[in-house]
């Protein structure tokens, strides 16, 4: 049993008993060790209240003496302590279980220890660690006990924050792994060091063929390689050369996260990698199969880029392989060429024998060129009864003049066509490159102005593009220095063609388009736009058009009339000024149109220029502003579905080259169909170009499209005529 003497602790006590039991004629001896003991026990007492929390009470637990720190941390005066118990400090965070195993344990004759909180006078929690004795007489029997303290408080504190941390954490951990779970795609987490920390179900079934060896904290260079090493990865390929240079790359795009990068699985699928980095360092990934995705962009691509009739490629791929052909002969100095051929008496064929016919020699002369090519060279189909082939590299001239020549006997050999003989006769134009700094559309263009001088001159023959023919150039030469003439002057005008939604064959809106008469000759705008844009006069050329055609939509609505959404054509080097989106605000805006009255047409081929970035933020800037934003020609350029979703583009705007030939079951048709579809399911509108006939408007009606112009609609209205046709739609029902 452990005792503390009540004498000990009780200074006032322990004088009596010294006056009593000692007595004044005491030996001095003992007077002498009296002193030495009251010294000692006010030193202990000094200690005590300092640095613990002391009080004593009666073997009934009444409070009979406290110290100053006691008094100090429960708020209490000695006097309001005294005589109480210590429920007075009871804060009800104990059980009591635990006062009862308190009391057994010192009424045992044994000391306890223990952890209690306590309540202060003014109602605050504070925790001591408590030391709580039995206090014997000398008969060693209980008087008392006597009760230590220290405040542990901010220790208890901490402990309590560090616990609700640790549960916030646990907590959060579990909901992130929940959400991972519930998560279809793959997900996985990398830290600073590139271990890998997190991963869903998702990852592992992404790559099943390394997801044996996905464990927590091997870098992403371990499970790519050993990916790699188990096939997982189609692009790969199985040279160790070919492993390495595919394993650099993606540890390059990993450790540096921002832009997607698509890649094929050796099963077939396909998985599209976007990660970020995050502020702690980490790098977040979400692994998403895109197979249906890049399997219908396969379809569209296929569809929006092969002749139907030949299956040969068309002037979109023509365009695009000539102008990466371009770019290596500057490079290295060798020669390429681009021919266009034609079959001269395709008319008198479809006018002797009809189309089929016609469209069978069509074919067969594509089969007799694709036979005798190489497999380096391209052949497209550009036109109606018009080929171009490409070859990447010859030694000049004379070479391609003799491909040429052996071409034109091929050709020119009579077939047999449905039980029909049929003599063909062809004419070859030649552009060899590369020359000065032509661009692949100015060598286009020089293939045709040499197939125009062949079929001009002497049918059946081959002419080389030479500077004599060049009277087209010189033409453009003076356009241009007009039309820079016209732009100072304000001599560019507009025309608006109005735009219906298809249900209700309602007025929806109006688009600008330009018009441009030079000394008398009306200029095609797609002449006009083209030079402006070879010298330099784009963008003043887009800011004249957009101001008259705000003018002229401002003034209808300050007429009071409706006259809906304004499109405007906008060209690339507009888009490629860092301030074409505050331009076009406030053009419109000294006109008196709000930003929701604009919308704006850019082409595929915009959204593969150079400056991409640039662009990028134009269109984000109008769009937040509230310009919507068409993509014009659909179909017919470069555009793929990943630029649909990484573009804020509100509506296609279908070429009327798909709209002019749709018959009921026809290829066109069916594209039409395939792309309206596809504007739907990206939650965008569809805008059918070039509606001439009923039955092309009743068609894109069943079809789902949304807007319509074109002639059937109406034609283009000069500004003084909008007035009247903007009446007239405000009191009809319907346009048409």
């Amino acid at each position: 049993m452990e005792y503390l003497k009540l004498p000990e602790f009780l200074e006032q006590d322990f004088r009596s008993y010294n006056a009593t039991k000692v007595g004044r004629n005491a030996p001095p001896e003992w007077h002498d060790e009296l002193h030495r003991l009251a010294t000692e026990l006010a030193a202990y007492k000094s200690a005590l209240d300092q640095h613990a929390i002391v009080a004593v009470t009666d073997r009934r637990g009444v409070i009979r003496a406290v110290n100053e720190p006691f008094c100090r941390i429960s708020g209490y005066t000695r006097d309001e302590l005294l005589g109480k118990t210590h429920a007075i400090l009871n804060s009800g965070q104990h059980g009591k279980e635990f006062f009862q195993a308190m009391w057994r344990t010192i009424a045992s004759n044994n000391v306890w220890r223990g952890e209690i909180c306590n309540r202060a006078k003014d109602g605050h929690l504070y925790w001591v660690d408590s030391t709580i004795a039995p206090i014997a007489d000398s008969d060693e029997r209980i008087e008392g006990y006597v009760a230590i303290r220290f405040d542990i408080t901010e220790r208890k504190q901490s402990e309590a924050a560090r616990e609700a941390e640790a549960k916030a954490r646990h907590r959060a951990e579990s909901l992130i792994r929940d959400v991972m779970a519930a998560i279809p795609d793959g997900v996985a987490a990398f830290d600073a060091d590139d271990r890998l920390t997190l991963w869903n179900d998702g990852f592992l079934q992404t790559y099943p063929l390394v997801a044996s060896k996905v464990r927590e904290g091997i870098t992403f260079e371990e499970f790519l390689r050993e990916g790699v090493e188990r096939g997982e990865f189609l692009p790969a390929g199985t040279s160790p050369v070919a492993k390495e240079a595919f394993i650099q790359k993606a540890l390059r795009d990993h450790r540096n996260p921002g832009t997607p990068v698509q890649r094929k699985n050796s099963d077939g699928r396909w998985v599209q990698v976007r990660e970020n980095r995050t502020c702690s360092g980490h790098i977040v990934g979400v692994r998403s199969d895109i197979t249906e995705l890049k399997a219908a962009e396969e379809r569209l691509r296929r569809q929006a880029e092969t002749d139907a009739l030949t299956g040969l490629v068309n002037r979109k791929v023509l365009l695009r392989r000539l102008n990466s052909t371009l770019v290596a002969r500057r490079r290295d100095g060798e020669r390429g060429a681009l021919a266009f051929l034609d079959l001269d008496n395709l008319k008198i064929i479809n006018d002797i024998h009809g189309h089929d016919i016609g469209d069978s020699v069509i074919k067969t002369l594509a089969e007799r060129v694709s036979a005798e090519v190489d497999k380096n060279a391209t052949l497209a189909r550009v036109g109606g009864d018009e080929f171009a082939l490409l070859w990447p590299r010859l030694s000049g001239e004379e070479e391609a003049i003799a491909r040429c020549e052996e071409l034109l006997l091929l050709l020119d050999r009579p077939m047999r066509v449905l039980g029909k003989s049929i003599a063909p006769r062809c004419s070859i134009g030649l552009a060899v490159f590369p020359d000065a700094d032509h661009g692949a559309k100015d060598i286009l263009k020089h293939a045709d102005i040499a197939l125009y001088e062949a079929k001009a001159s002497r049918r059946g023959s081959v002419r080389v593009f030479a500077r004599e023919m060049r009277q087209k150039i010189e033409r453009r030469r003076k356009l241009a220095d007009q039309l820079a003439v016209a732009l100072l002057a304000d001599d560019i005008d507009v025309v608006l063609q109005p735009q219906v939604r298809i249900n209700t064959m309602q007025h929806e809106g109006f688009e600008a388009l330009l018009r441009w008469n030079c000394r008398g000759e009306a200029i095609a705008p797609q002449e006009i736009v083209s030079i402006a844009e070879e010298n330099q006069l784009g963008i003043q050329l887009g800011d004249a058009v957009i101001t008259r055609a705000c003018r002229v939509h401002g003034k209808m609505k300050a007429l009071g009339f409706k006259p809906g959404t304004l499109a405007i054509n906008v060209t690339t080097a507009q888009l490629r000024d860092e301030e074409f989106s505050s331009r076009l605000i406030q053009l419109a805006g000294e006109a008196g149109l709000e930003p929701c009255d604009i919308c704006i047409e850019i082409t595929e081929t915009t959204l593969l220029d150079r400056a991409l970035e640039i662009i990028t933020a134009n269109l984000d800037a109008l769009h937040q502003q509230g310009v919507s934003i068409a993509l014009d020609d659909f179909g017919t350029g470069y555009a793929s579905l990943t630029h649909l979703k990484s573009f804020p583009v509100d509506m296609l705007k279908i070429d009327r080259s798909f709209i002019m030939h749709m018959t009921p079951d026809s290829d066109d048709a069916m594209v039409t169909e395939a792309m309206i579809n596809l504007a739907r399911a990206l939650g965008i509108n569809a805008v059918a170009e070039g509606v001439e006939t009923s039955e092309q408007y009743a068609m894109l009606r069943q079809m789902g499209c949304d807007y319509a112009q074109g002639y059937l609609v109406s034609r283009p209205i000069p500004p003084s005529g909008l007035a009247g046709y903007l009446a007239a739609t405000t009191k009809s029902e319907y346009l048409f």
